[in-house]
């Protein structure tokens, strides 16, 4: 019996218990029409991939939830009519906001439609829980390459042979098991912290958080005092060789140029000031042959100041980013967060709801997914001009953007000669409306050389 990791169960308790879904979205344009029947494959392989599946709710109080086989099975592939190019991004968000159920089912979906005078886009949406985004486009790419497992991602929770007595038998010893796990890792993370506290006491180590979120200054409000409320989203192509020219001829690579993107949208919004040191979250795919979680991401953090020098010199930030790496992969370390994870998995939801509700977004956060498109490029012999892939919290309002305190979230990647990058405005105050967003990323783009090509 495959058992959900902590990973997994922190997105199925935003959807069960704070009512706030996430799910990961991969879309592709192209110029020319894709064939129905490349599509179906491309939907049966996904079927019988390690994305079709369900999450069995432990009935045991502190048993771990395990995968089952799907409870029902993804919708067919949905061809809509084909609409206005206009009407694209419309038709974008509206696939990002399918409901999907990683419970009941089905947890993902497959769509396409025709764009008027020539071309197609496709989406792929997956809940979160069922796959981070390097799954979905891992079995996304396997699919496509006419396999339904991917190397990198295995197919588990499919055996539903076992009776319901044993099926609680295996759910009493988790939890025995599990509550244990959590006491010697509250143990070892308190120790920990107790030495830690002793040792900057005798040396001073201690110092001051740098970090800063601009929660000090006066919000002025722009979006409406309250109601549902879709962050703003836009995607944006340019040639990939101008990306690379435009982060070499200042020292960088592209990773450290998105972050420089990234900081400049964010100041132009007046959400930062050029005199405050920004703490960036850049996400880590520690997925790898033979795996078998469905979430695989782990994180490390940076921190820039927000003044113009890194616009001359991308050096600095691409030496933390690689300092930050190397640290991560420092396997023979254990933070005193993974310590925890058993402890705050075994929590009750009443309890996670009420501490998420001092819970916070990231301010900058900036995920390099590097050449992944270039292995989707291709459907039914077809290429597409760009891929884009992002993250999308559902059922979103304005109460709780201002809460959360969220910035600016971006997903990068290169697909051939496209480098496309979506940008999500977590704001409403600062990024009221598309267009504003967009205007945003014209000048960061324009003030780096680079030509944008909105979709």
């Amino acid at each position: 019996m495959e058992r959900l990791t902590y990973d997994d169960d922190l997105f199925l308790r935003m959807e069960c218990v704070l009512g706030v879904p996430v799910v990961n979205q991969i879309v592709w344009r192209f110029d020319r029409p894709v064939s129905v029947d490349a599509l179906e494959a491309m939907w049966h392989l996904l079927a019988a991939g390690p994305i079709d599946r369900s999450v069995r709710r432990a009935r045991v109080p502190g048993a771990r939830d395990s995968w089952t086989a799907a409870r029902r099975p993804a919708d067919p592939i949905v061809v809509a009519s084909p609409i206005d190019r206009a009407a694209v991004d419309r038709w974008i968000e509206d696939e990002a906001a399918v409901r999907l159920d990683p419970i009941e089912g089905p947890a993902w979906r497959l769509s396409a439609t025709a764009v008027e005078g020539g071309g197609t886009i496709v989406s792929l949406v997956g809940s979160h829980v069922v796959g981070d985004g390097g799954a979905l486009t891992s079995a996304a790419a396997s699919a496509l390459s006419g396999r339904a497992v991917p190397d990198d991602f295995e197919r588990v929770g499919l055996d539903d042979s076992d009776s319901v007595s044993a099926r609680s038998g295996a759910d009493i010893v988790d939890g025995v098991g599990r509550i244990g796990a959590a006491l010697s890792g509250a143990a070892r993370a308190l120790g920990g912290a107790a030495f830690e506290a002793v040792r900057a006491r005798t040396t001073g180590s201690g110092s001051a958080s740098t970090d800063s979120a601009s929660t000090d200054r006066p919000r002025v409000r722009v979006a409406p005092a309250e109601g549902a409320w879709v962050p703003s989203t836009v995607v944006v192509d340019c040639m990939s060789a101008d990306w690379s020219a435009a982060a070499a001829s200042k020292g960088g690579s592209s990773n450290s140029l998105l972050v420089a993107v990234v900081l400049g949208i964010l100041t132009r919004s007046g959400r930062i000031t050029t005199e405050e040191r920004v703490r960036v979250a850049l996400p880590v795919s520690t997925r790898r042959a033979g795996d078998r979680r469905a979430n695989a991401t782990s994180g490390v953090s940076i921190h820039v100041d927000a003044g113009g020098a890194y616009r001359d010199d991308l050096g600095p930030i691409r030496a933390s980013s690689k300092q930050a790496f190397r640290a991560q992969a420092d396997r023979t370390v254990t933070t005193t967060f993974e310590l925890l994870k058993p402890l705050m998995q075994l929590l009750p939801d009443a309890v996670v709801a009420k501490l998420a509700a001092s819970g916070s977004a990231p301010l900058c956060l900036c995920s390099n997914l590097g050449s992944r498109g270039v292995a989707l490029r291709t459907i039914g012999g077809v290429d597409a001009t760009a891929v884009a892939m992002r993250s999308i919290t559902q059922n979103t309002d304005v109460a709780l953007l201002r809460r959360t305190g969220g910035g600016v979230s971006a997903w990068w990647n290169e697909s051939g000669d496209r480098a496309t990058l979506c940008v999500t405005g977590l704001d409403p105050d600062r990024f009221p409306s598309k267009e504003h967003l967009r205007g945003l990323v014209e000048a960061e783009y324009d003030s780096w050389g680079l030509t944008p090509e909105f979709w």
